[in-house]
């Protein structure tokens, strides 16, 4: 993944690296991921893990801050990074989308279940700052330390009770800040939903991703490939591990509640009560944030770039992914948007939810891109952040 050290060259603050269609279906879909596991449940009455959690739970949020980092390398010259203001604004950039979370998770915290993730974009943006131009290999580094390391600090920090007291629906929120300051810098780096010190391993990769020449199709077949190895080759360690080595029985053994069935789903697709033993590291379950669901979410997410890059490249599947694409590049809008909807309770049919989420956030995107271009909110973001 390394391309040696980039080579730095003066150009204007809003030079950025074209456009690229696969990157932004590849952001429409985790975008669709992240409507259809906020809509539907996490498991059906009898315990199963629905067909949301089990395509979307975790790929769909890894995708996306994967994606961030790609977009981040690609706003500062992609293979060819660019000198000129660009750090200021990632700054500006990342006070604002936490500052949108903060009032979004004030707003339907209470209204729906949804934990907002837009607080920790906001500081994984700010952190990402001196690392604009690391090189690849670098970024590489972080990340596999990050992969290796948080999951150990994450699961004694959560077993010791850390973190803010989040009212609003376990959201971060600007009364939460003001309440318990500490703890709530605890819940964004630590034992919150979506932990930073986790996460920054996404974005890490996404950066090192960023800065590799994303219009070849050699490069999207190594993504592709490359990424399902890891994610396969992640959940069979789990598999390993817990099955063969015995660690799925130590950790029921744990459980106190429950029929062998249900107590097995929840510690393979639930995060919600993390087990008090070194056996949960090998746990595969959606937002564990444990080495196996860091590793698999990271190469799913790896995998959905590549092959969204290579289909992309047949000009008459990119036309026909065009509205994907269009939503794509206005997921802060539509994330947002669909909140708010979600936030007002008027369907409670989770199909048809969906259905009306997905359908409107495609037609929305497609609309207003070949009319006015920019997302309303990226356009807000992106003209108050190119003034800094």
């Amino acid at each position: 993944m390394d391309g040696g050290h980039p080579t730095r060259t003066a150009a204007p603050a809003r030079h950025r690296a074209p456009r690229l269609a696969g990157v932004d279906v590849a952001r429409g879909l985790a975008l669709l991921g992240m409507i259809a596991v906020h809509v539907f449940d996490q498991f059906t009455r009898r315990g199963e893990p629905t067909v949301a959690t089990m395509i979307a739970g975790g790929r769909a949020a890894t995708t996306f801050v994967l994606l961030a980092g790609v977009g981040l390398a690609l706003l500062s010259g992609g293979r060819h990074p660019v000198e000129g203001r660009v750090r200021g604004a990632v700054a500006v950039r990342a006070v604002l989308v936490g500052a949108i979370g903060l009032v979004l998770g004030g707003l339907v915290g209470k209204a729906t279940e949804v934990e907002v993730i837009l607080p920790y974009y906001g500081l994984l943006f700010l952190l990402a700052i001196p690392l604009l131009y690391a090189r690849p290999r670098t970024l590489a580094l972080a990340c596999a330390a990050l992969v290796a390391v948080s999951p150990v600090v994450i699961l004694w920090a959560v077993a010791d009770g850390g973190g803010a007291d989040l009212s609003a629906g376990g959201n971060l929120t600007f009364g939460a800040l003001a309440e318990d300051p500490g703890g709530f810098l605890a819940a964004l780096f630590v034992t919150g939903s979506y932990p930073v010190l986790a996460y920054f391993a996404f974005l890490c990769a996404g950066m090192a991703i960023g800065r590799l020449d994303l219009s070849s199709a050699k490069v999207a077949g190594a993504l592709l490939g490359g990424g399902l190895a890891l994610a396969v080759g992640a959940r069979l360690l789990s598999y390993l591990l817990l099955v063969r080595a015995g660690g799925l029985a130590r950790l029921l053994d744990l459980d106190d509640g429950g029929s062998v069935r249900r107590a097995t789903n929840r510690l393979l697709w639930s995060s919600d009560d993390p087990v008090g033993s070194w056996w949960y590291l090998a746990v595969p379950a959606p937002h564990s944030n444990t080495q196996i669901d860091l590793m698999h979410t990271l190469g799913s997410a790896m995998a959905v770039l590549g092959a969204a890059l290579l289909v992309c490249r047949v000009p008459a599947l990119a036309r026909l992914l065009g509205p994907l694409a269009a939503a794509g590049s206005m997921t802060l809008t539509l994330y947002v948007g669909h909140l708010l909807v979600l936030a007002t309770g008027l369907i409670d049919n989770e199909p048809a939810l969906f259905a009306l989420l997905a359908a409107g956030a495609l037609t929305f995107g497609h609309l207003w891109r070949r009319r006015l271009g920019q997302g309303p909110l990226e356009r807000m973001v992106s003209t108050v952040s190119a003034r800094f």
